[in-house]
């Protein structure tokens, strides 16, 4: 059975209704209610401003964090390191704020982490720097403090399959592998079918979002995203690897992913 979870942020609703905030006031409740909706794991989430106070960076953090983890059978298999969309790691100075990832990638191998994923899109897209070569020398210490933390990099792109590849080739790691996401390439108009079948050997995990063409994300099954034959794809190809909620909270975050989680458990089955 793959490992399904959602991310963090997504089981409450933040003060400032922003999507994508670690949630400091409710981050233990979170673990609870994901047990109880039946989610396997909890992909953490590191952002720029709240990166000090963030429990994944202290060590007295991360022994609560694996205290709450054996209580509830919840995991922190992934994190996402969404800081990389705020610091724009190619634009000046990004390449030495990256520092702080080495960082965030060691203290996500003490606390028993497999994977981070890293989204160069949007703010941080590789289309931003000069080259795909250019965008993963950005990332050759990133890379080398994951091999030696034993944590797999799931960058997160919004290139082409070829492009991707490239990608992963030039940084030539173990550890360098890729994140797919189902609603991304859905609004951006590519075949998610075709292209996750080719990727497929170098996925680490799969962000499951619903967006319509050039829109917003929705619940799952309300947008354009070809579920149907995206899951046939995978059980043909037998993926076995992790699937993660990137799913729209709304003004009901646990009712919305209770539905969610539905979906999925229906539509992959």
């Amino acid at each position: 059975m793959n490992p399904i979870g959602i991310m963090q942020g997504r089981l409450s609703t933040p003060a400032n209704q922003a999507r994508q905030i670690f949630p400091a006031d409710c981050w233990r409740e979170e673990f609870a209610t994901a047990a109880k909706l039946g989610f396997n794991t909890i992909e953490w989430l590191v952002e720029a401003e709240s990166l000090e106070a963030n429990p994944l960076m202290s060590e007295s953090g991360r022994i609560e964090i694996k205290k709450i983890i054996s209580a509830t059978g919840v995991k922190v298999a992934s994190v996402c390191a969404h800081c990389i969309l705020q610091w724009q790691p190619y634009a000046e100075g990004g390449p030495a704020r990256l520092a702080q990832l080495t960082e965030i990638i060691s203290a996500a191998g003490a606390a028993g982490v497999e994977r981070i994923v890293i989204p160069i899109l949007e703010a941080a897209t590789t289309k931003k720097a000069a080259s795909l070569a250019e965008a993963a020398a950005v990332f050759n210490s990133a890379t080398h403090a994951a091999e030696l933390a034993k944590v797999d990099l799931a960058f997160e792109m919004d290139r082409s399959v070829e492009e991707c590849r490239q990608f992963i080739g030039i940084l030539d790691s173990p550890r360098a592998r890729i994140c797919y996401d189902s609603g991304n390439a859905t609004a951006e108009g590519r075949d998610i079918i075709a292209e996750v079948g080719q990727l497929l050997p170098l996925v680490a995990e799969i962000h499951l979002k619903d967006r319509k063409t050039g829109g917003g994300s929705v619940p799952l099954g309300q947008g354009d995203t070809l579920f149907p034959a995206f899951f046939k794809t995978l059980s043909v190809r037998q993926w076995s690897g992790p699937f993660v909620l990137e799913t729209p909270a709304r003004d009901n975050p646990i009712k919305q992913a209770r539905q969610n989680l539905a979906f999925v458990n229906k539509s992959w089955s």
